[in-house]
């Protein structure tokens, strides 16, 4: 294969090009056989050479009898082809298969009705990868491979894209281009075609936080989190997001495993999809709009439309129309909405906007940057227990998060049986007793089947989301636990209802971050919780089974939950 660019010897590549391709007497330019390419300018040179010569030469038909068939400008890279059809019945034209073979610049062919528009896309990788072209919501279909016509080592893909026929531009000329291979690094870039030669940049490398083979990270038990959310990722109360993305379901689990999860759902040839956007197609074109009227009730992730666009429901404030005041799309085909235009989803729900669109910040692999934190990551929302100090990310609104240092709590235990049922318990130690400090609250006083205890201090901000509180049963030295999952101010809410007997005012009480069966069906036992880290918090506790299949020793707990969290192990042993 050879590539005949504008600098080469005008006799060699007029005669590969004419080897290559039939000139008709119609005008038509098909394509023979051959695997060499050009630049546009040489369409124009060995066309008019055919219209210089005496004679018809090989498989060509046009000779000095035929209206002129072309003209260039800007140093060849502007083509533009004649038709003559009212006279003389020949009107010069190129078919796809044509272009394929083509780079560098625009053919404009049936009077301006049908342009090819060359793209030339920059950049580097660090190993050869698929560039795609996205227009109109299609994938263009891949004539280049990992690329073609590179004539300089910046160069990964020079080709031609149509994007005006029968008179109409596709998609105002919009295309986006896409590079997105499973362990390299993504990357999207949207440009406008233009006469001549337009330009796309993209760059990827290797992705040291993407390195599990796709098939298990596919198999990753995650759930897909969309939508509008108002989170508190801060402790400074709610705001908006994107989503309330966790790696729940992977395993044990980790930020890395849902890095790789998502990548996954835009990964070149996935049929998943983001938003209902098949992940192939995802662009990353996110606008934000302000609504003042509305109409029906829209469906999450549905397809929506306005006049010059369309693209598929993100999120918005609230599904009900009439209630809507925030509405974010992902842009499909078009230009975005402008101020009084009215959205309409395939629910028939509608939304009018009360300013202009807003484009928002997005990253290809559309969580954020990943580097073993969250780098950048923009209106996207988190499961607050799965973030940290080290990670940096904005709301929807443009407000810096710093979110707190949430560490880890966890435990594994070596059973002697796989049906051993091993207890754990795990709170603050006491400031100068070996034991847990058991009077750390007390309680305002609840009755029966209350679905909160309330104390009469406040939580303190370290104290884990969700766990157990212990209850001191008036005139006893007994303590009665209740699971909560969640607290807020100097309240917790119970998982069940207060039972047994009522709590009384002032009775003594204190959280634990541990008081549950360990899990596990093998021999090994686990069990874990996460608290925020403000300081070193001593703990103390232990681990324990006596069931009637048997007595084992205890395993103490202690130790100090500090910045990096806090982990025990251990192997239980029989009674003697």
């Amino acid at each position: 294969m050879a590539i005949y660019d504008t600098d080469a010897s005008s006799a060699t590549a007029i005669t590969a090009w004419l080897a290559q391709f039939k000139v008709a007497a119609s005008g038509a330019i098909t394509f023979v056989s051959g695997i060499n390419t050009f630049h546009v300018k040489w369409i124009n040179r060995s066309l008019q050479k055919l219209a210089w010569d005496f004679l018809i030469s090989g498989d060509d038909e046009v000779n000095l009898s035929f209206p002129n068939p072309s003209k260039e400008e800007a140093l060849g890279k502007i083509v533009t082809l004649n038709n003559h059809t009212t006279d003389y019945s020949v009107n010069y034209t190129v078919t796809d298969l044509v272009m394929e073979s083509h780079f560098g610049g625009s053919v404009s062919q049936n009077d301006g009705d049908d342009i090819y528009y060359g793209l030339i896309v920059l950049g580097s990788t660090s190993t050869p990868l698929p560039v795609k072209i996205i227009q109109d919501e299609v994938e263009l279909t891949s004539h280049w491979g990992n690329g073609k016509n590179q004539t300089d080592g910046n160069t990964l893909l020079r080709a031609m894209v149509k994007g005006r026929s029968a008179g109409v531009n596709i998609d105002g000329l919009r295309i986006v281009v896409k590079a997105s291979t499973w362990l390299e690094t993504y990357a999207i870039w949207e440009t406008t075609l233009a006469l001549g030669e337009s330009v796309a940049s993209i760059t990827t490398g290797d992705d040291p936080q993407n390195t599990t083979l796709q098939a298990t990270v596919e198999a990753y038990g995650i759930t897909k989190s969309e939508g509008y959310n108002l989170l508190d990722l801060d402790g400074a109360g709610n705001k908006p997001y994107l989503g309330a993305w966790s790696y729940a379901g992977a395993g044990a689990g980790n930020k890395k495993a849902l890095y790789e999860f998502v990548k996954a759902i835009l990964v070149d040839g996935s049929t998943n999809t983001l938003y209902g956007v098949d992940g192939d197609l995802w662009t990353g074109r996110l606008y934000d709009m302000t609504i003042d009227a509305g109409s029906g009730t829209f469906v999450q992730n549905e397809t929506v439309d306005w006049v010059t666009g369309n693209g598929n429901l993100v999120g918005v404030d609230n599904l009900t129309g009439s209630s809507t005041t925030r509405f974010i799309l992902h842009l499909g085909a078009g230009v975005p909405p402008v101020d009084n235009d009215v959205i309409t989803g395939l629910s028939g729900a509608t939304a009018t906007l009360s300013a202009d669109s807003v484009k928002l910040s997005t990253k290809p692999e559309h969580l954020a940057q990943f580097t073993g934190a969250w780098i950048g990551a923009f209106g996207i929302g988190f499961d607050s227990g799965e973030i940290g100090s080290v990670d940096s990310f904005t709301d929807l609104d443009g407000n810096i998060i710093a979110p707190p240092n949430f560490v880890s709590v966890s435990g594994s235990i070596e059973a002697l049986n796989s049906a051993d049922d091993l207890h754990v318990f795990l709170a603050e130690k006491d400031a100068v007793l070996n034991a847990p400090d058991y009077t750390v609250y007390t309680a305002v006083g609840e009755s029966l089947a209350s679905t909160v205890i309330v104390m009469n201090e406040a939580i303190a901000s370290d104290t884990p989301q969700t766990g157990w509180v212990g209850v001191k049963k008036t005139g006893t030295t007994t303590y009665k636990f209740y699971e909560y999952d969640s607290w807020a101010g100097s309240t917790f809410q119970l998982v069940l209802t207060v039972s047994g007997d009522a709590i009384t005012a002032s009775d003594d009480c204190f959280t634990a971050i541990m008081y549950d069966s360990m899990v596990g069906g093998g021999t090994t036992k686990t069990f874990s919780n996460s608290l925020i880290y403000t300081s070193d918090i001593s703990v103390v506790g232990w681990v324990r089974h006596g069931d009637a299949s048997g007595v084992d020793k205890i395993i103490p707990i202690s130790g100090t939950i500090g910045a990096a969290g806090f982990s025990f192990s251990g192997t239980m042993e029989a009674e003697v």
